[in-house]
């Protein structure tokens, strides 16, 4: 996959004026594939919606992502349609380098023309799928990590604890 894929996630965010921006992208299994080729997910595909509010010293971001991918559960092997509906906020700071901050604060070059959002639509994405996968049809058991063990108690006393019992 080359990079003319990437180009669709550009934002020109030096033409934007200071005030709140919406834009919309598609995205696919292409581009989860273009970041990693070892995904356990396949089938990706969904809709992110991004919001600038653009000041002169920052870009408040929300990321609005609603997308559906396939897995395969953890316990059955079947695979599975998981959806994901989710928010995340990211602060785009102006500065003179790019460093990151934090997980939510970034510093970009006040001269940079365009963001690409590509990236940050995959990290989103991956990081809000569960670690456990298990099919749709087991969420409404109770207790299924536990195994429980049953025995029959039994009433009976050994004789041999019968002199035991005339200690007491």
């Amino acid at each position: 996959m080359n990079k003319k894929l990437l180009r669709n996630y550009n934002i020109k965010i030096q033409s934007l004026s200071n005030n709140e921006h919406s834009f919309m992208f598609e995205f696919s299994q292409d581009l989860f594939d273009f970041f990693s080729n070892e995904n356990e997910i396949q089938n990706t595909k969904g809709s992110c919606k991004v919001v600038i509010v653009k000041s002169d010293i920052m870009l408040n971001t929300i990321f609005l992502i609603d997308g559906e991918t396939q897995l395969i559960c953890d316990r059955t092997l079947e695979k599975y349609i998981h959806k994901i509906n989710f928010q995340k906020n990211l602060l785009f700071k102006f500065g003179d380098i790019e460093e990151e901050l934090s997980d939510e604060i970034l510093m970009i070059d006040r001269n940079k023309p365009i963001i690409n959002i590509a990236k940050y639509i995959y990290e989103f994405f991956i990081l809000e799928l569960p670690i456990k996968r298990l099919h749709p049809s087991l969420k409404n058991e109770d207790n299924i990590d536990t195994f429980v063990f049953s025995t029959k108690k039994n009433n009976e006393i050994d004789p041999r604890l019968d002199p035991l019992n005339k200690l007491k």
